[in-house]
């Protein structure tokens, strides 16, 4: 498997090469610099995305020591989808990390867990509400072929599906239904036995959270969708700085239905090539051209680049 992902990367690496080269290094570099000396700008709408997923995460806790603040669920949560964007796991990778920190500050482990799995919910279910409204705007912004617009409702509705029944299976108890499913099929490994008691408690604490607190829940759901508008609010600031302004809507169904192509290559460390593909696709479909959709997607690169360093920094000073 190591080196089945590691060919993909590779694969993905050249196909990212030869796309921007087809397009024109000269050309991309000379984008690039039109943005100047805004390039902090840029930094500034991923840092309020995140500090909304956090306080969306926030809310997804039974309790928190005094001394777990939301500066520190903030740094947590940086250096978690740090490991989660170099690690192919579909962005599960840097769960147990964010856990294990947090246990290293007093959290239990059961209300670490929960408190990631229902966030996890949460945010992929506000982020399929942002795609349904990037694909209710795209006939009307995009030309693109009817088939393609039924591919794209196609994978929205079986990825809205898919976070609504996840929602609901933490609701009505995810550990105890995977548990009656092995002890069906006759097969449970001793060590999951062991923690049977533990997977137990993790299910009551997941269900009390959607029964008893549903004010928290909407809170979360709230905070998070506010955060993926605020990446759409991020490529209308980059395309004003590229000189290409768009409107705010046309910004929001691109990041929208760039948000859902980059869902398909989860298994891929980055989303590399499928990601930056997509955003030229979707830019052309736009009419803005390869050009600045190459630029928009180096641009979002660099963003993140910057980010995921600030999380490794902090991971590395935790240990």
């Amino acid at each position: 498997m190591a080196k089945i992902k590691l060919l993909l990367v590779l694969m993905a690496a050249a196909f990212l090469v030869w796309m921007f080269q087809a397009i024109g290094w000269s050309e991309i570099f000379h984008h690039l610099a039109l943005v100047g000396w805004y390039w902090p700008v840029i930094l500034l709408p991923y840092l309020v995305v995140n500090l909304l997923d956090t306080a969306s995460w926030y809310y997804c806790f039974e309790e928190l020591p005094p001394r777990v603040s939301i500066r520190y669920l903030f740094f947590n949560r940086l250096a978690g989808e740090a490991v989660n964007v170099l690690t192919p796991m579909a962005s599960l990778g840097g769960e147990p990390v964010k856990a294990m920190m947090l246990q290293k500050e007093g959290v239990s482990l059961t209300n670490a867990t929960a408190s990631l799995v229902i966030s996890k919910g949460i945010l992929v279910l506000s982020m399929t509400c942002y795609i349904l409204l990037g694909l209710s705007l795209a006939p009307f912004l995009l030309q693109l072929s009817a088939a393609w617009l039924w591919v794209l409702v196609l994978a929205s509705l079986v990825l809205g599906l898919s976070a609504t029944g996840f929602v609901l299976v933490q609701r009505y108890g995810l550990c105890r239904l995977g548990m009656a499913i092995l002890h069906r099929c006759k097969f449970v490994p001793r060590r999951l036995q062991d923690k049977e008691a533990a997977l137990c408690r993790l299910d009551a604490q997941m269900s009390t959270f959607y029964r008893q607190h549903q004010r928290r829940f909407w809170w979360a759901f709230g905070f998070s969708l506010l955060g993926w508008l605020v990446h759409g609010v991020e490529v209308y600031i980059i395309f004003h700085l590229l000189g290409r302004p768009m409107e705010l809507l046309t910004a929001i169904c691109l990041d929208a239905l760039a948000t859902l192509i980059s869902g398909l290559a989860f298994f891929i460390p980055g989303n590399l090539g499928v990601q930056d593909g997509g955003n030229i696709l979707l830019t052309i479909g736009l009419q803005f051209g390869a050009l600045l959709g190459a630029t928009f997607s180096i641009i979002r690169r660099l963003r993140e680049g910057f980010w995921l360093v600030v999380g490794l920094l902090f991971l590395a000073a935790d240990r």
